[in-house]
């Protein structure tokens, strides 16, 4: 994505809130995907918030408010203290330390127009106004890109290009002096003038992305004028960097963070991510989620290449391991006694494909969303123990082991399972649920809870 222009200075006056008491994001669109996500059960509604940034290069998000009076608005998400104050010419106060670089709003859907087309209409909902544009594109601007949370779910930006082309559209959109729109917001706002036309200027204009895909805009990256067949592709190239979570202080707050967003996903689909660790700062961030069954996922599914078809990753960070969580596994399998920590521990497919990855990478870590909303990792394994345990775990292998087949048969329990994984390296929990405590899992006797009872 191009550099940002410079932006407008707007006064910062206001005081801002303690550092940590707002979540920080590496990136614009990382802090816009937040956001976003936080209106999830507001879509098809009037908001209006911004992304800041602080003197550190770390993004945060605010909301707008116009009066004392909106700070006790029960339906602003809660989330963000941070908040930039609009008077009633536009002015803008942003909280001391910090500029202003985005705004994000969500719109109500508009009517449709007399003899507007379905696909205009739906069109016209789901990609940005007039005035959101000019609002990013005008001379006067003080911020340079512009994102629309829309009713489908997806989220669009606009970033401003300063190209010739955008500074000769952009007085065309303009207000007129007496605070009138003009003759082509106001046609298209009653849908006269195809959103294509819309689309398509300013895709000329400057750079429209898809940060987060809906069901319009499907395909994360740049819009180009060819963008009705580019949604068509079933596999399209990776252009942008995955959506990332916010930057966590350990990994205690990596495990926190996993488990209250994998316990809101479907346990009918597993889902996987990464987790990055910055190369010389003791700090995280995590992937958002991908539906994939944990065979198929590596980091290729997620991560842009570069000119040499390597994978490129956020600047500064390296990846410090793979989360997943499990597939739903049916209750009648197992004896009662063993099936919630069968339901609760890596599947031995998982753990093969998990342990494969420290081959290439012996300092890697593999971590484990349970249904129950433990947190499990795997670590620093030895060596020759590991070897071992693979070649139990691989079909293709004449020591191979059918481990599923042993525990459902009733020839082996859960628990010598667990064992095994135990004795081959550090096996951890992050965070408890119903099924684990919190602490390191000690082999040969590794200690679980099960029904608040200690098994061995």
């Amino acid at each position: 994505m191009n550099t940002l222009p410079p932006e407008t200075i707007v006064s910062s006056s206001a005081a801002a809130p303690a550092a940590g008491s707002n979540p920080a994001f590496l990136t614009c669109d990382d802090a816009a995907a937040f956001m976003h996500e936080s209106l999830k059960g507001r879509r098809n509604t009037e908001f209006t918030g911004f992304i800041l940034k602080n003197t550190e290069g770390r993004f945060y998000c605010a909301l707008e408010v116009k009066s004392a009076d909106e700070l006790a608005d029960t339906e602003l998400p809660r989330d963000f203290p941070l908040t930039v104050a609009v008077n009633l010419v536009g002015e803008m106060e942003v909280p001391s330390g910090y500029s202003l670089e985005a705004s994000l709003v969500s719109r109500v859907d508009k009517a449709k127009g007399f003899d507007e087309s379905a696909v205009e209409w739906n069109q016209r909902n789901l990609f940005h106004s007039v005035a959101d544009l000019h609002a990013v594109m005008s001379s006067r601007r003080q911020y340079s890109r512009c994102y629309l949370s829309a009713s489908d779910g997806g989220l669009i930006a606009y970033t401003s290009s300063l190209s010739d082309f955008e500074k000769e559209l952009s007085p065309r959109l303009q207000l007129k002096p007496d605070g009138r729109p003009q003759n082509f917001e106001s046609l298209y706002e009653r849908g006269a003038i195809p959103s294509s036309v819309l689309i398509l200027l300013a895709v000329a204009a400057g750079e429209v992305t898809t940060v987060v895909a809906g069901s319009l805009w499907r395909r994360r990256g740049r819009l180009k004028a060819s963008w009705r067949n580019d949604i068509l592709q079933h596999n399209p190239p990776i252009e942008l960097m995955p959506v990332c979570g916010p930057v966590l202080k350990d990994v205690s707050a990596v495990a926190h963070y996993l488990h209250e967003h994998m316990l809101k996903l479907s346990h009918l689909q597993q889902h996987v991510g990464i987790i990055l660790k910055h190369k010389t700062q003791d700090v995280f961030v995590v992937t958002a989620p991908v539906a994939s069954d944990y065979a198929s996922f590596d980091r290729h599914t997620i991560f842009p290449k570069g000119p040499q078809a390597n994978v490129l990753l956020p600047s500064q960070f390296r990846i410090h391991g793979f989360y997943h969580t499990m597939n739903a596994i049916a209750d009648d399998r197992l004896p009662a006694q063993e099936v919630q920590l069968y339901k609760n521990f890596f599947s031995a497919n998982d753990l093969r494909i998990g342990l494969s990855r420290f081959i290439d990478a012996p300092h890697h870590r593999i971590f484990l969303c349970t249904p129950s909303g433990a947190v499990l990792r795997f670590s620093k394994p030895e060596p020759e123990k590991l070897q071992n345990l693979m070649a139990q775990l691989d079909p293709q292998n004449a020591d191979y082991q059918d481990f599923e087949q042993k525990i459902l048969s009733g020839e082996m329990r859960v628990q010598a399972f667990v064992d095994r994984l135990a004795a081959a390296g550090t096996l951890s929990v992050l965070y408890p649920g119903d099924v684990w405590a919190k602490g390191r899992v000690q082999a040969p006797t590794a200690i679980v809870i099960i029904g608040g009872e200690s098994a061995q």
